[in-house]
């Protein structure tokens, strides 16, 4: 399982739903699974939950953020 925290800011996103920016999206990726389970928090450590779901990756590095709408590479992300 492989953990990620990614800053959603619209610097490094194009996306036009104002009360994400400065929001943390938390992942917990599964390589034996499709599913991801993620959460919108308002803290880096992930204390203050705002959301929380289910999404998936699409052709092996992109990571679809079902409220933002877009798709995340991946290996950009390392």
């Amino acid at each position: 399982m492989k953990e990620i925290v990614i800053k959603l800011t619209r610097d490094t996103f194009d996306y036009k739903f104002k009360q994400y920016e400065g929001k943390f999206f938390h992942a917990t990726i599964d390589e034996n699974s499709e599913i991801v389970k993620y959460k919108v928090t308002a803290d880096e450590a992930g204390k203050e939950l705002k959301e929380f779901g289910n999404t998936h990756i699409k052709d092996e590095n992109f990571l679809f953020i079902p409220q933002l709408d877009i798709y995340i590479d991946l290996k950009k992300m390392k």
